[in-house]
């Protein structure tokens, strides 16, 4: 079977995915934390990644892979983006599913996002950042880190007195936060999924009900609105992999991109739940006049499961 290394190996999504998947595929899973792992997943299966930050980081990756033989790496942890995407030859014969570096480089930054869209005709949320003049910027609005994930750090300002004091806090690091207009309206996280071409193969449109950092509860939508304008932001912007948009669907039904994740999302799951195979798009090349179908209405609802360990036998 297809040989799959999936890097931040204790996010929320894994466990489901090496139920729903490891059927097709070998799967293994990594992090820099193994014990963040979750238990569910056998331990021949859990193995030690080194932090993005390492200075061999590419080299040690590259070991893990030829190790374990693993066909396909999918990144799923910010930090180690643009490393791995820079060096794919050096991974080789492993596959990445991942967006090229140009893409991954621009979408890792919000402000860079919203500015390269825009150029491209894409309606994004106004957006500026903390130390520019604020004059035209209305309130409330949304602050956040240019780099960032989880939701941390985003705050709502309410004034333009809370913005210049939070730019009085943070000095000269303000240049590298965020300030952009709230949307009101529905939020979406888009799984959007390509082949190693850049041919767009599924746009799965997730409805979020309620977020805390990661997707919490949520449900496969096929609003025609918001197909069609991932369609677009993916034709403006054509890149190979796996990655994920997150949008407003505005009463107007506007659609109005906030933030671009160039790598798979923790409600990858959810896709998979609902009829779609990411690897098999990737790895197979099927050509398609349409998007592939998937199941609308499937429910994702999260709950904490709690874990007790004897520090001698390390039994469940």
């Amino acid at each position: 079977m297809i040989k799959v290394l999936f890097t931040g190996g204790g996010g929320a999504g894994n466990e489901a995915l090496c139920r729903m998947l490891g059927q097709q595929y070998t799967l293994h899973f990594g992090d820099a934390d193994v014990l963040a792992i979750n238990p569910s997943i056998p331990e021949n299966r859990k193995h030690q990644l080194p932090w993005a930050s390492d200075p061999d980081f590419i080299g040690k990756m590259s070991d893990i892979c030829r190790r374990l033989n693993i066909d396909l790496l999918i990144p799923g942890v910010d930090e180690e983006l643009l490393a791995l995407a820079r060096n794919t030859e050096s991974l080789l014969p492993t596959q990445l599913l991942l967006p090229n570096a140009d893409y991954v480089e621009t979408m890792l930054d919000k402000l860079l996002m919203v500015r390269s869209l825009s150029a491209r005709k894409i309606l994004v949320p106004f957006s500026k950042t903390l130390d520019d003049d604020l004059g035209d910027m209305s309130f409330p609005c949304i602050s956040k880190p240019r780099n960032g994930r989880g939701s941390r750090d985003v705050r709502v300002l309410g004034s333009m007195t809370e913005a210049i004091s939070l730019r009085l806090t943070l000095g000269a690091l303000a240049k590298q936060m965020l300030v952009q207009e709230k949307i009101e309206g529905v939020e979406y996280t888009v799984q959007m999924l390509a082949d190693a071409q850049g041919r767009l193969n599924a746009v799965i449109p997730v409805k979020v009900e309620i977020k805390r950092g990661i997707t919490l509860r949520a449900e496969t939508d096929d609003d025609p609105r918001v197909i069609e304008g991932c369609r677009a932001i993916h034709e403006s912007f054509p890149t190979c992999g796996c990655y994920n948009i997150q949008l407003m669907l505005t009463p107007k039904g506007e659609i109005l991109p906030f933030e671009i994740n160039p790598r798979i999302s923790t409600t990858l799951c959810l896709v998979v739940a609902a009829g779609i195979d990411p690897i098999a798009i990737f790895l197979k090349h099927f050509q398609r006049k349409d998007f592939t179908p998937f199941v609308t209405g499937i429910q994702l609802r999260r709950h904490w499961t709690n874990y007790f360990l004897n520090g001698e036998t390390n039994e469940v």
